[in-house]
């Protein structure tokens, strides 16, 4: 009944209110307690060495810490800060001050192509402080195009000997470069990253208040990841890390247990200094310097503000190595000394925050497997997950699942979707099962493994093994299923209980669809994404001028809407286009469609291509704007099963 009314009032409630925020996770939480008081009173045999009873107790275990990790997660979640006032009101303080910190940009580079590094750089020289700004590559590639690269943009270029420790062991190598001369105030860029040309004022004002170490910004991307790229859902579809970083975060700052994430942070010098520099005894070094912050009585401070745009994994097997070392560092850290759980100064709340991190890497992709698995055993041996009639089922699951359902969409801004945003789950699981063991057998001396940026991306790529296990899973269900219905091959005995496992089986069969067109990579038609726009611009040749409209803009040409539609207009040498910030650039037309030209850049000199860099990825346009909607994007989703491509 409660979840009932929730439903009917939820879209009411202001997701500021932390008493609105307090009763919707209080009913989640009492119909997780109620659903799992009724599993394990009423659904499992005695506990014995016997397999049925043993995989019965496996799958309620694992659901037991599922609801743990559900139950601290909705605790987090009645709280959450904005900063932004704050931001303000340090920003306006900057603006009146005479004098303003030094600041050093670091960004760390190991083998990204230059089109990557290019952007970047650009970005980096074109913040706008008013105090002295150096910007510095760490080059563990050792590229010579790269140091040419940034002799001739006006940027510092170091190397070092070895790669050991990865990103983090690139980072101390240059503290300890430029010890005793360095700025007080470090910013670190991933090389993929391009921060918005306001970002030092609206962050470093917040790092001067007492205590702040560190003041972390979210992540943001000007690409979709494979899910939402493979599925066809980009526009309605959130990004993978959307909850996280504009939900999680801001949740566990209110906490007082906000963490860094590895890139557009900005830090006070010395609190690096003081802790050793980037710790490097896990992969995960971005959380752990948080941790090292607080021993000494540092804290991490969360703006859930977009301040810098960079590339989501490009591909599925990048996206699926990135979760599993985020998931082996997180495991690594419960077993070293460094640990949060064992270390002093580390405040309760972050400590908790951590032990939910680990249930999440430890429950969460054993639970997804296990339920994938469940139908295929049940109808090949007879053997269900626990034991329950559907009426008494689907009276303590229902209330479970959807109070919990729409506690999230609610909570996430309707980031979080039935369905569809558990796919990346799935599709982990293997590699995060994998990582959590060997986090927990040897969690010392595990490598840093860098994610691959840029490439080439236009061909179709199918991922075979992870394709395989869902089609044999798929198979195994549907065969059992088909099976059932022949005498004399069925494996239940007649009259036995299939509704539930029916219910679940065609649950599992959708979700596992829904992970095998993931496996089939979508070619990426263009090698750079176009931003949108909506600008007056005006088409040239010669002495005449077309008044127009910018509708998008990339590195490599535009689309614009002519005011005028029933011009003719022929293409040839001396065709240009007027955009502002960049000035007039040649180009050749492609193609018209009414009152709309497709246009390519002709040769734009460097000048003219940074101008394009710098307007494409340090304004508002490179923050992609997503809508999630669950119908939208199922109907993408089926379009997406008869086509190969959007």
């Amino acid at each position: 009944m409660l979840s009932g009314v929730a439903l009917l009032v939820l879209p009411g409630l202001d997701r500021r209110d932390h008493r609105a925020r307090r009763a919707v996770m209080a009913i989640n939480i009492l119909a997780a307690l109620r659903y799992l008081a009724w599993r394990v009173e009423d659904t499992v045999p005695p506990l014995s060495a016997d397999p049925v009873a043993l995989w019965m107790w496996l799958v309620l275990a694992l659901e037991t810490l599922s609801l743990v990790h559900l139950v601290l997660t909705a605790l987090f979640l009645t709280r959450r800060t904005d900063r932004r006032a704050a931001a303000d009101a340090a920003e306006a303080g900057l603006r009146a001050a005479s004098s303003h910190a030094a600041v050093d940009v670091v960004i760390p580079s190991y083998n990204e192509p230059m089109e990557v590094l290019e952007r970047t750089l650009v970005g980096a020289l074109a913040l706008d402080w008013p105090g002295e700004v150096a910007v510095w590559v760490l080059d563990d590639g050792r590229r010579a195009w790269l140091a040419t690269l940034c002799a001739d943009l006006g940027v510092r270029w170091q190397q070092r000997d070895g790669n050991a420790h990865g990103k983090a062991g690139n980072v101390n190598a240059w503290l300890a470069a430029t010890a005793g001369r360095g700025a007080p105030v470090v910013m670190v860029l991933d090389a993929d990253f391009v921060p918005q040309r306001h970002f030092l004022w609206r962050t470093v004002g917040l790092l001067q208040e007492a205590g702040v170490g560190l003041v972390q910004t979210p992540q943001s991307f000007f690409n979709p990841d494979p899910i939402q790229m493979n599925l066809l859902c980009g526009p309605t579809l959130a990004d993978e890390q959307r909850f996280f970083y504009h939900e999680v975060q801001p949740c566990l700052d209110a906490w007082g247990a906000a963490f860094c994430c590895g890139t557009s942070f900005v830090a006070r010098r010395p609190c690096l200094d003081a802790i050793g520099g980037i710790p490097t005894d896990t992969v995960t070094e971005d959380m752990m310097t948080t941790y090292a912050l607080n021993r000494l009585g540092w804290r991490t401070v969360w703006l859930d503000e977009p301040l810098s745009a960079g590339l989501a994994a490009e591909g599925l097997a990048e996206f699926l190595n990135q979760r599993a070392r985020w998931c082996l560092g997180t495991v690594q850290a419960l077993r070293l000394p460094s640990s949060p759980l064992r270390a002093s100064g580390v405040p309760a709340m972050s400590r908790l925050a951590f032990v939910n991190a680990l249930l999440f890497w430890i429950v969460s992709f054993p639970l997804t497997l296990a339920s994938m698995l469940a139908p295929a055993i049940f109808w090949w041996t007879g053997v269900p997950a626990f034991l329950a009639q559907p009426g008494t089922f689907l009276g303590h699951f229902a209330p479970r699942f959807v109070a919990e359902a729409a506690a999230l969409w609610w909570a996430s801004d309707g980031a979080i979707l039935p369905l569809l945003s558990g796919v990346a789950a799935l599709l982990t699981a293997p590699s995060a099962i994998g990582a959590t063991v060997i986090a927990l057998a040897r969690p010392q001396g595990q490598r840093f493994k860098v994610t691959l940026k840029g490439g080439d991306r236009t061909r179709v790529v199918v991922h075979w093994r992870l394709a395989a296990w869902i089609g044999a899973l798929m198979a195994a269900i549907a065969s059992g299923m088909a099976i059932d219905q022949l005498d004399g091959l069925a494996v239940l005995p007649p009259g036995a209980s299939r509704g539930v496992n029916t219910l679940w089986s065609a649950y599992a069969l959708g979700f596992l669809f829904l992970a095998l067109l993931v496996c089939i990579e979508v070619p990426r038609r263009r090698p750079h994404e176009r931003l949108p726009m909506a600008e007056p611009t005006r088409l040239a040749r010669g002495g005449w001028r077309l008044e127009a409209t910018l509708e998008d803009l990339s590195l490599t040409g535009a689309r614009l809407r002519l005011a005028a539609g029933d011009v003719v207009i022929a293409d040839g040498d001396g065709l240009a286009v007027e955009i502002a910030e960049v000035g007039t650039l040649a180009v050749a037309l492609v193609r018209r469609h009414g009152d709309h030209l497709s246009l390519r850049f002709v040769g734009p000199p460097p000048v003219q291509r940074q101008a394009l860099l710098r307007k494409l990825y340090t304004g508002p346009a490179v923050l992609r704007r997503q809508t999630p909607d669950l119908f939208r994007a199922l109907r993408r989703v089926l379009r997406r099963s008869f086509v190969a491509e959007d």
